[in-house]
């Protein structure tokens, strides 16, 4: 199993969304079993050309359930903006310990879809929740140098 990913959600008013995790440098975050999210530009399939410009994906995320699942059924049925999501992942270096090494941080997030996600063989020990949050803008930043790459749906792309 890869090592989980830490998510920080802050309502419209950049108020934290409590999540249950205890960990000293991730206390309030929440766990994430998985995170699927896909970037893609249109193109013609003979050609390669492109026909448009980048589409994000909902960026999809696996979680337990807990005492934030009723607050964020709330966000979505009643159309709140988050103020801001962000995703930090980790790595175990040589030296044995995790270390943060890339971060995803959406701003105005709409949580747009969560099922509860029940395995009907048993792989998991827990109930978990399907989440998926949209965006108006994302950076992607790999810590390790500061590299990163912010885009956003008011900023047109030019190629």
């Amino acid at each position: 199993m890869s090592i989980p990913a830490h998510l920080w959600l802050f309502d419209e008013n950049g108020s934290p969304i409590v999540g249950p995790s205890l960990l000293p440098a991730r206390l309030g975050s929440f766990e994430i079993r998985s995170v699927i999210h896909q970037v893609w530009i249109p193109e013609n399939s003979n050609t390669g050309r492109l026909t448009g410009t980048r589409v994000h994906s909902p960026l999809n995320l696996h979680k337990e359930f807990d005492a934030a699942t009723p607050v964020l059924y709330r966000a979505m049925c009643e159309g709140r903006t988050l103020k801001k999501a962000e995703l930090k992942m980790y790595r175990i270096l040589d030296q044995g310990v995790e270390s943060e090494y890339f971060n995803m941080i959406m701003e105005n997030v709409k949580i747009t879809s969560i099922s509860p996600l029940l395995h009907p063989t048993g792989l998991t020990s827990t109930h978990l929740e399907d989440i998926q949050l949209r965006y108006e803008k994302i950076t992607w930043k790999h810590c390790d140098g500061n590299i990163l790459y912010t885009d956003e749906w008011n900023n047109r792309a030019t190629y």
